[in-house]
């Protein structure tokens, strides 16, 4: 008697459910239930392979000219490595448009590099007749590397700038606002420094943190109101300067500047005078009072 009654029951509750699922309103909710669910489900996915997906790290470019119809067409390709990305200031139309340049070479090539893509290889090597670097990417090198420093910038410092007033390293200010850092750790003023005071204020995480692959990218972000905060160079720029920020909370005021670094092989020759003439006509023309500060300490030997 329990076994009819059981299996009546689960005949009574097949019926139910082929009667339930044959109305087409219950179909349809059935039908959007699923989907939803998948749905939902394809969402999360995504979002989690996008947050684990790596920032895939490239070079900013390389940048070429030439002069085929010059008397010096045989000679070496000019190679300058930037590594500290002061390309969009008119680094390379300097070179090309340097008349000692086209005298000492056919062709002129600046690659423009992010700074964690930074290869040693290529100071043992001496790949580049060129480069500017940071001084702490260069001593990673230390002996055995093919330059010697011939120009240098000065010391800057790091501060935190904002569009909503000065910052300050309280949760009150900090919180609900969004801060943008340089996505790469090698960067003192962009990146260790202001994490650094964050972490020594307990405040790592009450902003929110955007990171950028490029400065440009951040500056632009503070601009379109991305992000509310970012690091900054303290440095007293003037009204004809691209760099116009309003004042910031100083977290560092001493951080040795970038460098040229030349190629040892050419030191004191006639291409090194056409490349520092180059590097002064640079400084001249630059829109960053920063980058017309250029402190020459190895003249070549015509000056």
């Amino acid at each position: 008697m329990v076994c009819e009654i059981r299996d009546y029951e689960q005949r009574y509750t097949a019926i139910s459910l082929r009667r339930a699922f044959s109305q087409p309103v219950n179909y349809y909710l059935l039908f959007a239930a699923a989907f939803l669910f998948v749905l939902g489900l394809g969402v999360y996915v995504a979002m989690s392979a996008y947050r684990l997906q790596p920032l895939h790290a490239t070079d900013y470019g390389v940048q070429e000219c030439s002069w085929q119809d010059s008397a010096n067409a045989g000679a070496e390709s000019l190679r300058i490595l930037d590594a500290v990305y002061v390309e969009p200031l008119g680094l390379f139309s300097s070179f090309c448009e340097s008349s000692g340049v086209k005298w000492q070479f056919s062709a002129v090539a600046v690659r423009s590099v992010h700074r964690d893509r930074f290869d040693l290889r290529d100071l043992y090597e001496a790949t580049y007749q060129l480069v500017l670097a940071k001084p702490e990417l260069i001593s990673r090198g230390r002996k055995g590397i093919q330059y010697e420093l011939i120009a240098r910038y000065p010391d800057y410092g790091s501060q935190l700038v904002s569009l909503h007033g000065t910052p300050e390293l309280s949760a009150k200010w900090l919180n609900g606002k969004v801060l943008g850092l340089l996505d790469d750790a090698n960067s003192i003023s962009a990146y260790q420094i202001p994490i650094a005071a964050l972490r020594a204020a307990g405040l790592e995480e009450v902003p929110r943190i955007i990171r950028f692959r490029s400065y440009r990218q951040m500056y632009r972000a503070l601009y379109d109101g991305s992000v509310d905060v970012i690091p900054a160079l303290v440095s007293d720029e003037g009204p004809t300067s691209r760099l116009q920020l309003p004042p910031g909370l100083v977290l560092e005021e001493t951080i040795p500047g970038p460098a040229w670094y030349l190629q040892r092989a050419l030191l004191d020759s006639e291409a090194h005078c056409a490349l520092q003439d180059a590097l002064q006509e640079f400084s001249r023309n630059v829109q960053m009072d920063f980058f017309r500060r250029l402190i020459f300490v190895r003249s070549c030997a015509g000056e």
